[in-house]
């Protein structure tokens, strides 16, 4: 098991409703997709691998004291043309969270067989419907990206204390196509 910032258990309590049965290597696959794709690009590499030190560490007292309210969010105060504003947000934690659980909604119930390319279908459950689907993993992908946005604000207000952090050019995480007709 690689070291993450988030665990499967954090995906299945800080979500909207996941099986608490689903398994955690699948869950684990997911979480490295949205480090590396969502997170790191958005962050930067340095302050990424530092975020990770920071979580495996006994002795939180070597970092900046601002990644705990990087990683799980909280309140801040912000400088706009001279008035000093409070603002509030949901933490990298749950911006990751989101779009481990974008990458679940999608591609769960899909698996690779000797037989090829299946969906998990028994007696006792049914799917949704593609359309059904997609629209669930857009509005996750949609709160996550408002999450990361909140943290980008963040690190730029903190920028003096959180010195890994790098503010990264333009960043696109995915492709958005839209369908014409059904």
């Amino acid at each position: 098991m690689e070291n993450h910032l988030t665990t499967p258990d954090n995906i299945k309590q800080n979500t909207r409703p996941v099986s608490s049965n689903l398994d955690n290597n699948r869950i684990e696959i997911y979480i490295e997709e949205a480090e590396q794709i969502n997170i790191k690009p958005r962050i930067g590499d340095a302050l990424f691998i530092d975020l990770l030190e920071y979580v495996l560490s006994e002795d939180k007292t070597a970092f900046p004291a601002e990644y705990e309210t990087l990683l799980n969010g909280g309140e801040y105060l912000t400088t706009l043309c001279g008035e000093t504003r409070k603002k509030t947000f949901k933490g990298l934690l749950s911006a990751l969270n989101y779009y481990v659980y974008a990458r679940l909604v999608k591609h769960n119930d899909s698996n690779v067989t000797r037989f090829g390319f299946v969906q998990k279908d028994d007696e006792y459950s049914s799917r949704h419907d593609l359309k059904i689907k997609l629209a669930e993993e857009k509005d996750a992908l949609t709160v996550a990206d408002i999450y990361i946005a909140d943290c980008i604000q963040y690190l730029k207000a903190n920028a003096k204390n959180i010195p890994l952090f790098t503010v990264p050019g333009k960043v696109k995480n995915r492709l958005n196509i839209t369908m014409i007709g059904d």
